[in-house]
């Protein structure tokens, strides 16, 4: 959604019919691309693109229904799949909203990258029918623009906006407010990994960050420029330590722990009952310090620095969805996110 943002600000801004189609829920594909949406604009000209292009005709013939939203229920083969570059086919199911009955102000948030909720009620024929929740960095507030056309709904979409919005992460679902289904779609920005260290472990990490397209800063040493960086950061990002310096290790977990980020820290045990209780020290308490991913990384017998990367993407892959990080030849629910 981010990456048509922009195109369907201006496109509404000029007065022109924009719709936009997301990917809700799917079964199959050998998973997809995060926040993939495709606008059809009134002339027809299209931009963006779901399921590597393998869904597009089907999503923009169905989009011309006049209903502000509906949901649109897809299946692609494994043939069609495979040659859009994905693994294999599978089921798809699809929001497709005209982007005017959306409040204005989430595409303000998207290309302004703040994390933001929209709620849509999918089965509602009338707009309005769309609610945001917006976390502004300007007010410092959750400001709530839009409705779903009554007091009591507002307010109920309102709270599972909010909700949502504290998974810290991209996620889209369907879920029942009394008989009405409504979708409650998050958008956060890019993840942020800060690295404390220097060394061959910081390049790998960089460059395993680099393929998640996350954005990675390496600092070598703690300064007062690296506490404002750390102390920006939220629920997406993620905090690495992998210096042994007490003058650094101790203030950047201390500043990374008041975020609500993943907080990883690379050493013995012997050095992680060191900054324990350095910590200590500075008034956090086990709760605070639980929230240490130290030794970091997953048990997944990483030796070389670039195993050692994957072992540490892992866990704050893991972190932010909740999961357990099993295999999954051991679990029952859902494989994609």
């Amino acid at each position: 959604m981010r990456e048509i943002a922009s195109t369907v600000r201006e496109e509404l801004a000029a007065g022109r019919r924009v719709q936009v189609a997301r990917v809700i829920d799917f079964k199959g594909f050998g998973g997809r691309r995060a926040g993939e949406a495709l606008a059809v604009i009134k002339d027809g000209q299209a931009t963006g693109s779901l399921l590597g292009g393998s869904a597009d005709d089907a999503v923009a013939d169905s989009m011309k229904a006049a209903s502000p939203s509906v949901l649109i229920e897809l299946g692609v083969g494994d043939d069609a799949a495979v040659r859009a570059g994905l693994a294999c086919g599978g089921i798809a199911t699809v929001l497709a909203s005209d982007a005017a009955t959306i409040p204005f102000e989430f595409w303000t948030s998207l290309e302004n990258g703040w994390p933001v909720a929209l709620v849509t009620r999918a089965d509602k024929e009338a707009a309005p029918n769309a609610l945001v929740v917006a976390d502004s960095p300007l007010t410092r507030t959750l400001e709530r623009h839009g409705s779903l056309g009554d007091d009591a709904s507002d307010e109920e979409g309102a709270q599972t906006g909010r909700q949502a919005l504290r998974t810290g992460r991209d996620s889209a679902q369907i879920q029942l407010q009394g008989e009405a289904r409504v979708v409650v779609e998050t958008f956060f920005p890019s993840t942020t990994l800060v690295v404390v260290g220097s060394g061959q472990l910081a390049d790998a990490l960089a460059a395993q960050a680099g393929l998640l397209g996350w954005d990675t800063y390496i600092e070598a040493s703690w300064h007062d420029g690296l506490a404002d960086r750390v102390r920006s950061l939220g629920g997406p990002d993620a905090v690495v330590v992998l210096s042994h310096d007490p003058e650094a290790d101790v203030p950047a977990l201390a500043a990374a722990l008041a975020t609500g980020c993943y907080v990883g820290a690379l050493g013995s045990r012997h050095t992680q009952s060191r900054r324990r209780e350095s910590l200590r020290e500075r008034g956090l308490g086990d709760a605070d310090l639980n929230h240490i991913h130290g030794p970091v990384g997953l048990d997944l017998g990483a030796r070389t620095p670039e195993e050692t990367a994957v072992a540490v993407a892992g866990e704050i892959l893991a972190h932010r969805s909740g999961r357990s990080a099993a295999s999954l030849r051991s679990s029952s629910g859902p494989i994609n996110g």
